[in-house]
């Protein structure tokens, strides 16, 4: 966690945990004002997705648009953001050859939720997509990945 609290402050994002969120919602980022809320009833594991995954729509300069195509989209590229700052490739590759190419298997290797691996690995088995023109974000390894449309 202390790792993705130093990007946000790097990026100039603004973290704070609110208990007044409800059940359902873990997490905001307020674009305008720079501003990820994360749910303060949550447990770690997920306070360190939610954090990863705000940190995405962040990089990404995301907006809540109400068009759910579109908020889907967004979703999704906040998911692989969040998995590029919790997974390192180098210690994927271990896991996987000590544990296998199950996802659960390898996420307690990792000390992430099975969902992120799964999430690294759909990561893996593509290229960027053609909507986003720029270096993918957070991970030194996928900085260098380019967007071959482009």
């Amino acid at each position: 966690m202390r790792r993705l609290l130093e990007i946000a402050g790097e990026r100039g994002l603004f973290v704070e945990w609110s208990r007044d969120m409800g059940e359902r919602l873990r997490a905001v980022y307020e674009h305008e004002a720079r501003t990820i809320t994360l749910n303060a009833w949550m447990s770690a594991e997920q306070q360190r997705f939610a954090l990863a995954h705000e940190l995405g729509h962040a990089w990404h300069g995301h907006t809540y648009t109400g068009r759910i195509h579109l908020d889907a989209e967004a979703e999704r590229l906040a998911d692989e953001h969040a998995a590029s700052l919790l997974i390192d490739p180098g210690a994927y590759a271990r896991a996987e050859r000590l544990r296998g190419p199950h996802p659960a298997a390898i996420a307690d290797e990792l000390a992430v939720h099975p969902d992120v691996v799964v999430i690294f690995q759909r990561m893996l088995g593509r290229s960027a997509p053609a909507a986003r023109r720029r270096p993918w974000g957070g991970a030194g390894w996928l900085q260098s990945h380019q967007d071959l449309t482009a």
